[in-house]
């Protein structure tokens, strides 16, 4: 899987001082008609209970200026829970779940389905509001490093 290129995004839930985040490369869009994405979560990660429980994440694809961002909600530095939310600027859109400001987009979406397989749940959401910004440069992860996709 190592050779298999992901974009990097966090997706966030909960609402503060109960937010919760991890970096991950598994999501992906859905569908265009309803606004679907879908997203991959470790049942052992401290965000799927509370996606669970408020029926809300928040699916921000990251830039490559937040590579930084992206250690530190992939728990590297040994942060938990709402202190991960030191870092960055963010803010809610409909559902309650954290925004990233500054993020390529976010996606806010409500928990439509949840598949458990394996070690992980496949949510699916709708989304109910989203923000873009034009013209950054996405963050993709392969091969054990984060790298920045160039146009050929």
């Amino acid at each position: 899987m190592r050779s298999v290129p992901g974009t990097v995004s966090i997706v966030t839930t909960g609402r503060a001082p109960n937010r919760h985040g991890l970096t991950l490369t598994a999501g992906c869009s859905l569908s265009a008609a309803p606004p679907s994405v879908l997203v991959c979560v470790n049942r052992s990660a401290g965000a799927h209970d509370t996606i669970l429980s408020s029926g809300s994440f928040c699916w921000n694809i990251l830039g490559v200026e937040h590579r930084d961002l992206a250690l530190k909600f992939s728990g590297q530095d040994g942060s938990k829970g709402d202190i991960r939310f030191g870092d960055g600027v963010w803010c809610d859109l409909k559902t309650g779940a954290p925004s990233l400001v500054g993020a390529v987009c976010s996606f806010d979406c409500r928990v439509v389905n949840a598949y458990s397989d394996s070690s992980h749940t496949i949510f699916t959401g709708e989304v109910v509001a989203q923000t873009t910004r034009a013209g950054c440069e996405s963050l993709v992860y392969i091969d054990g490093c984060f790298a920045a996709p160039k146009a050929v």
